[in-house]
């Protein structure tokens, strides 16, 4: 018997609508009632994952911005891990991301200088939406997230590259989406996260299941005693984890089907 359940969100627990299925709801509020804990691991803010929760009661651990920040489930900041500020001018105003949309996750807000309204699509469940606002503007709250939005996920590589050829000390690159290259302090991932939330629990790696669609989730997923890759996943997340059972997509509420049958 698994001791916690640790998912991702988009592309994993939420259905094709980026919304928390009934059925999914249902599965996990019975499982909590027998003991089970459960934490939500995602790219995306903690705002945004806390307004998702609520449906569920608050899980017991929400991980935020690919494990930049964690909070228990009063909403608490248990840790955090920003990114070097000397790092900023050049994330947030290089003429090498003039083509890209750019958007800052400060631990209590999501700030653009360009609006996108496409990507609020993702958040209608909870209500979580940008600021716009000049980057020169800000003050000096910690910055946890940068990420960059485009289409031509080519072009986004070639930003990958430049980034840690200038940074790459400092600074960790993942991906959420193939358009969207996501840039963190040097170190931060879902997976050293949860390994941190672990430790202060006192529950054996082995002891959990964790469930993921993404290259940011890789760590996660290899280093528990059950990872579970989705269906949808994107390839280089299966090349990369070949020996992991695959299950079906999100649209289907696989998560909840695959936990309701073993446990």
């Amino acid at each position: 018997m698994y001791k916690l359940i640790v998912s991702d969100l988009d592309g994993t627990l939420l259905n094709a609508e980026h919304r928390l299925g009934d059925y999914t709801r249902d599965v996990l509020s019975a499982l909590r009632r027998r003991g089970i804990e459960i934490i939500f691991a995602s790219g995306r803010h903690f705002q945004d994952i806390r307004g998702l929760s609520g449906r569920l009661g608050g899980p017991d651990c929400l991980i935020s911005s690919n494990g930049a920040a964690v909070h228990d489930r009063q909403g608490q900041l248990l840790h955090c891990r920003a990114i070097d500020p000397d790092c900023l001018p050049f994330l947030l105003s290089d003429p090498a991301f003039a083509r890209v949309q750019t958007n800052v996750y400060r631990i209590d807000d999501w700030i653009v200088e360009t609006p996108e309204p496409s990507l609020l699509q993702y958040h209608r469940e909870s209500g979580f939406a940008y600021r716009v606002s000049d980057f020169a503007a800000l003050d000096d709250a910690p910055v946890l997230k940068v990420f960059y939005f485009h289409d031509d996920a080519g072009y986004l590589r070639d930003l990958e590259s430049l980034i840690l050829g200038g940074h790459g000390d400092r600074l960790t690159i993942t991906y959420s989406l193939p358009n969207v290259l996501e840039v963190m302090a040097l170190g931060v991932s879902k997976g050293s996260a949860l390994a941190r939330a672990l430790q202060q629990r006192g529950i054996r790696p082995a002891d959990v299941i964790a469930f993921g669609d993404g290259r940011n989730d890789l760590d996660m997923l290899r280093d528990v005693g059950k990872g579970v890759v989705m269906g949808n996943a994107a390839p280089e997340l299966k090349d990369a984890l070949p020996d992991l059972e695959v299950i079906g997509s999100n649209a289907e509420e696989s998560v909840a089907r695959y936990l309701e049958r073993l446990l």
